[in-house]
């Protein structure tokens, strides 16, 4: 059971005052007018900064939703991976307002006659968001909002409290309420939230309640983009690299534990080498994880009713397959092993991770490495070379990012 379930539940929203923020967005933007450029880009900065300035926080935040989520993990999507779509949208910003010119209908360009497509904002944009990335989901699309030039409103996901909670204080902290709110709550807030006249809406999220979204949206014509969960078959050829294509395969089934859409559900192979992908996926597992119970590199299920959803599919799978294989072996990661284990390098380094490093590696490294073989000694050596390099290349990284972002002052 995560720490979410056991702590506090959101406060709902009122239908009202989600009606005021709305009404709000909406005369702030007829008021301005089409944002200039400067001004989108100072939202996207704004954004950048708040990604680069909270990551600690984030993947606290995170750790207490999930009760325990890699926060590597939680560094490569939730950070580096958001910070990547904002600043793909500020390089673009000025590109994607130019006009697109079209050809003229004749007779008129006979006549003289121009045509062009001017692209306008929209206006006040709803953003639904899961709770696999609450903050890649929150921010990052962000980036194509504030790049068209339009205003957001948020309705985080009630499954990961800790993280809504922060989300809502960072916005406070980085926007105008007229540019930038959030809304808190649980499925009456939801339901509210989904009512509203927006001028589009986005939702990431089940199939099943893509359905209430889009017949409330219908009763105010709101435009809906909607992102969902689906089935992720994998068909492998008979001339594929069975060893890269399972790793591959794994990589996605066990990043976030499988809770992500892109996760594969299952694969296809040539009849006659079942166990051989089976046997590769194994090693593949117990390569990157040893171990999955008690490991703080693997990230734990969400919630109990998400525990007990996948249980009953396991339940289901022991009465109809006749044959039901389990990847990986129990057992307990060592001492040892957590040193030398090879891990990816991180996207974007945080502080208590350098010191960490820095503190309790060159210990465990200084302790133990006298004590051992030659060859385990040229192991250790080298794993600790190539951890010091992904620190300073991801600090480096961190101070180019916080470098080239303005200053901004807390609205």
């Amino acid at each position: 059971m995560s720490a979410a379930e056991t702590m506090q539940e959101l406060p709902e929203t009122s239908e009202a005052d989600i009606r005021r923020l709305v009404d709000m967005q909406k005369a702030a933007h007829i008021a301005e007018g089409p944002m200039t450029a400067e001004r989108r880009i100072d939202l996207i900065d704004r954004t950048i900064a708040l990604i680069v300035d909270n990551g600690d926080a984030m993947v606290d935040a995170l750790m207490a939703d999930f009760g325990n989520r890699s926060p590597e993990g939680t560094l490569a999507t939730d950070v580096g991976g958001t910070l990547g779509a904002l600043k793909y949208a500020k390089k673009n910003v000025r590109k994607w307002m130019k006009a697109s010119k079209r050809h003229s209908m004749f007779p008129l360009g006979l006549l003289g006659a121009s045509t062009r497509v001017e692209y306008q904002p929209l206006g006040c944009v709803g953003n639904v968001v899961p709770w696999n990335f609450p903050f890649n989901l929150c921010f990052g699309p962000m980036g194509s909002i504030f790049a068209a030039g339009n205003r957001t409103i948020i309705k985080p996901s009630e499954f990961t409290v800790q993280s809504a909670i922060l989300t809502k204080e960072l916005c406070e902290k980085y926007y105008d309420e007229s540019d930038v709110a959030v809304v808190l709550g649980g499925p009456e807030t939801g339901a509210a939230f989904a009512k509203q006249p927006f001028d589009h809406l986005l939702f990431t999220g089940a199939t099943a309640i893509a359905s209430h979204i889009m017949r409330a949206a219908a009763e105010n014509l709101t435009p809906v983009t909607l992102e969902l969960g689906g089935k992720s078959p994998v068909i492998v050829s008979d001339s594929a690299d069975f060893k890269k294509t399972a790793a591959r395969v794994m990589t996605g089934k066990t990043l976030n534990a499988g809770q992500i859409c892109l996760a594969p559900d299952y694969v296809m192979v040539p009849e006659g080498k079942v166990d051989e992908f089976v046997a590769e996926a194994s090693d593949a597992v117990e390569t990157m994880f040893p171990t999955l119970k008690d490991n703080p590199d693997y990230t734990s299920v969400v919630n109990q009713r998400h525990y007990d959803r996948l249980q009953g599919y396991l339940d289901d799978a022991r009465e109809r397959v006749p044959r039901l294989l389990r990847l990986i072996r129990p057992m307990r990661i060592s001492r040892s092993s957590r040193i030398t284990k090879s891990r990816r390098p991180l996207l974007l380094s945080r502080a208590k991770i350098r010191k960490s490093c820095r503190k309790k590696f060159s210990a465990r490294f200084c302790r133990s490495n006298l004590t051992k073989p030659p060859m385990k000694r040229l192991v250790m050596s080298m794993t600790m070379t190539v951890r010091w390099v992904c620190i300073i290349s991801a600090t480096i990284r961190l101070k180019k990012i916080k470098s080239s972002t303005p200053p901004l002052r807390a609205v």
